[in-house]
């Protein structure tokens, strides 16, 4: 953030902070996502409420943004028809499930409690994945009656995902980034915040950004002037003259 009182620095700071963007951006992170695009993943994954959602155009919206979420080629099942829908489905389960996990990791304080959820969540996508590569869908697990269940289908979908996948997958990889960078993933204390999971960008960054800061700036003025407005200001000799 640039400081209004120092003009003179913006030009140095700005530039500093383009270079450290152009640095992130073409750092990989276990060869194959760059670090700003795996921050956006993440907090645009985790800062969606998938939670009960059922309009598929916000689970297109998330997939379209963020296609590196689904493990199959998107145009398998984006746009949804009847066609696709149960592959569909299982994306959104899959979707719900892993930002569920993810902001708990997000909020735990703890590192056991988020290793738990972190490994918890490259768990499941890692499982659904491997369902979504062999065909496996909600509705074969659950045993519904009058599916055709692909017994062996859904015992390949178990094998694979109980081993690493054969390439690092870019989830993978953003997941494994946030576990290196447990103390930059924030929550933005203030409670009105559309999208209060983020990276801090700076040391002892509090609030995701200037305009979410701004509410409690203003309460920590509002009580400093509560409390000493009420002191007498001591009265200097040119004031007691004046008043003489």
């Amino acid at each position: 953030m640039v400081l209004d009182y120092a003009p003179r620095f913006s030009c140095a700071i700005e530039n500093d902070r383009m270079a450290q963007s152009s640095q992130n951006s073409k750092r990989q992170i276990l060869g194959v996502i760059s670090l700003n695009r795996a921050e956006q993943i993440l907090t645009e994954w985790v800062n969606t409420d998938l939670k009960g959602v059922l309009q598929t155009n916000v689970w297109e919206r998330l997939f379209r943004r963020c296609p590196e979420i689904v493990p199959i080629p998107l145009s398998e099942i984006v746009p949804v028809n009847d066609v696709n829908f149960d592959r569909f489905h299982q994306q959104m389960e899959m979707a719900e499930t892993v930002a569920a996990d993810l902001a708990m990791a997000w909020d735990r304080t703890d590192l056991r409690g988020f290793e738990w959820y972190t490994w918890k969540a490259q768990r499941e996508y890692e499982f659904q994945a491997a369902s979504a590569r062999h065909g496996v869908t909600s509705s074969h697990l659950a045993r519904r009656p009058g599916d055709d269940v692909d017994v062996e289908a859904i015992k390949a979908a178990i094998i694979e995902s109980e081993e690493p996948p054969a390439t690092i997958t870019r989830i993978e990889a953003a997941i494994f980034h946030l576990r290196q960078n447990r103390k930059r993933a924030l929550h933005c204390p203030n409670p009105d915040c559309p999208a209060p999971y983020f990276f801090a960008s700076k040391k002892g960054q509090k609030y995701c950004s200037p305009e979410c800061a701004k509410p409690a700036q203003r309460e920590s003025k509002r009580r400093w002037w509560a409390e000493h407005r009420a002191k007498k200001v001591p009265k200097t000799r040119i004031s007691d003259r004046r008043s003489k």
